[in-house]
Formats: C-alpha cells, structure tokens, sequence
C-alpha cells in the first residue's frame, strides 16, 4: 500500500557556490515562514554544518514536498 511522506526542505547556499538542501520529515502543518527563517539564519550564523562545497553561506529557499512510496521489499 502507498505511503505518502511529507518534508520541509531547506536549501542553502554555501561558500563555493552550491547549495546544500536539508530535509525533515513529517514538518509540523502550522510552521510560518518567519519559524523557518529564524531557524536557517540560526543554521547559517553558527556554521554548525559544513556541507561538501563549503559552508552555508545564505539562504536560499525553503518549502514543503510530498512523496508517495511504495515498498516492494520489506
């Protein structure tokens, strides 16, 4: 049977140009973009992830995506 999976993307840019996406699953369904701001600007100012093309540099985007999976092996 189909499960339908939900997740908050946030995308970043980082020092050399890329970007760097994070996913969190099952994002709670009142989040405001002004959470989610305050969140990726506390990401970016402690330069708590070093993604493989540098460190977050900005902000990009964010937002929510579904996926529906279907298991074919346990």
């Amino acid at each position: 049977m189909p499960d339908t999976r939900t997740y908050l993307k946030l995308v970043f840019t980082t020092q050399e140009g890329g970007t760097h996406t994070i996913s969190l699953r099952d994002p709670k369904s009142n989040l405001t973009s002004q959470e989610v701001s305050q969140v990726m600007q506390n990401i970016v100012s402690r330069n708590i992830i070093l993604a493989s093309s540098g460190e977050l540099t900005g902000i990009k985007e964010a937002y929510i995506s579904g996926t529906t999976v279907t298991e074919i092996l346990p």
